[in-house]
C-alpha cells in the first residue's frame, strides 16, 4: 500500500509539473478588441550620463548624440523593450548638483574631462512579453518553420512542432520556386521566399498575416527575435511525437543484427547460410617452414 501511495504521489507531482509547463506566464500588456496585445508604451526613466567637453555649450545635443540616439531600434535591457524613440529630455535638478544661483552644474574630476549629470527622458518602447498574441506577415514558408515579420520590422518564427498537426505543407515544384527578385509582391514587401505553402485543416492556403502567441523571446547583441506558436498551451505536449516504452522499436531487430555482426535478413530476400569451414588443429600453433635448398643437399 505504501508503494502504491508513493507511486500515485509521484504521478500527481509529474502531472502538476506538466501543467505548470503548459501554462505560460500571464502578460501584463493590455489587449485590444481584436484580442491582440498592445506592446507599445511610453516609460519615463532616469539616466546618469556623461557629457564630452565639445558638448558643454549645448548639453542636450550631446546627450542625444552620445546616449539616446544609439539606443533607437535596439533592445534596451533595463527597459525590457526596444527603444523606438525618445522625447522630453530634462536635466534632473533634483539629483544633479546646483550652485549658489540654483543653476545645475555637472561635476568634473581631474581623472576625466567628461562631465556627469542626471537626466530624465520619455522612451517610446515596444515591449513584447511571453504569452502576448500578435499578428505577423509570413515572409518565408518552409516545411520546418514559418518566418514572420511583426509590424513589418521585428522577426519572428514558428517551428514545425508548434504548427497544428492537421496543417499540411505542400512543396513547390522545381519550376514553381518563388523569389522576390524575380516575382515582386504586390504589397511591395521584399525578401519573400516560398518553398511551398501550408494549408490548414479546411484545406485553405495559409498566407498573409496570421495571429500567433509568443512562446519565447531571444535577445542577443541588442537585437530581439520572437519564437511563436500556433498551438494552444494545453495542446503543446499533444503535438510532440510519442514514444511508447512498452512497445518494441521497429529498429530493434536491426540494432541487434548490427551488434551481433550477422547478416540482416529482409522478408523478400532469401538468405542462404553458409557454414564456416572448421579450423585445422595444425593451424592452431605457429611454426616455421624450411623452404631452403641447403637442407636437402646435406
Amino acid at each position: 500500500m505504501a508503494a502504491v501511495a508513493q507511486r500515485n504521489g509521484m504521478e500527481n507531482e509529474i502531472s502538476e509539473n506538466l501543467y505548470k509547463v503548459r501554462v505560460p506566464p500571464k502578460s501584463t500588456n493590455p489587449v485590444n478588441e481584436e484580442g491582440l496585445s498592445e506592446c507599445f508604451r511610453v516609460a519615463r526613466t532616469s539616466m546618469y550620463v556623461s557629457i564630452a567637453p565639445c558638448h558643454i555649450a549645448n548639453p542636450i545635443n550631446g546627450i542625444k548624440e552620445q546616449h539616446l540616439d544609439p539606443l533607437v531600434m535596439k533592445y534596451f535591457a533595463k527597459a525590457r523593450g526596444v527603444v523606438l524613440g525618445y522625447s522630453n529630455i530634462v536635466i534632473n535638478s533634483g539629483e544633479s548638483e546646483t550652485n549658489e544661483e540654483n543653476q545645475i552644474v555637472a561635476p568634473v574630476s581631474d581623472l576625466s574631462p567628461f562631465a556627469f549629470m542626471w537626466i530624465t527622458v520619455d522612451l517610446l518602447l515596444w515591449t513584447p512579453q511571453i504569452g502576448d498574441t500578435l499578428k505577423g506577415f509570413i515572409y518565408m514558408l518552409t516545411a520546418t518553420h514559418l518566418g514572420l515579420l511583426v509590424h513589418d520590422t521585428f522577426n519572428a518564427h514558428i517551428r514545425f512542432r508548434y504548427i497544428p498537426q492537421d496543417w499540411e505543407f505542400v512543396p513547390n515544384q522545381a519550376d514553381e520556386f518563388t523569389d522576390s527578385n524575380t516575382e515582386p509582391l504586390e504589397s511591395g514587401r521584399s525578401n519573400f521566399r516560398s518553398y511551398g505553402h501550408w494549408v490548414d485543416h479546411n484545406g485553405l492556403k495559409v498566407e498573409g498575416k496570421i495571429p500567433f502567441t509568443i512562446r519565447s523571446i531571444h535577445t542577443s547583441g541588442k537585437m530581439i527575435s520572437l519564437e511563436g506558436t500556433l498551438v494552444s498551451p494545453e495542446r503543446e505536449l499533444d503535438a510532440q511525437p510519442v514514444h511508447e516504452n512498452n512497445e518494441k522499436s521497429e529498429s530493434a531487430p536491426y540494432s541487434a543484427a548490427v551488434a551481433s555482426g550477422s547478416h540482416i535478413k529482409f522478408d523478400s530476400e532469401p538468405v542462404a547460410e553458409t557454414p564456416e569451414p572448421a579450423k585445422s588443429q595444425e593451424d592452431g600453433m605457429p611454426g616455421y617452414v624450411n623452404t631452403s635448398d641447403s637442407s636437402d643437399s646435406e
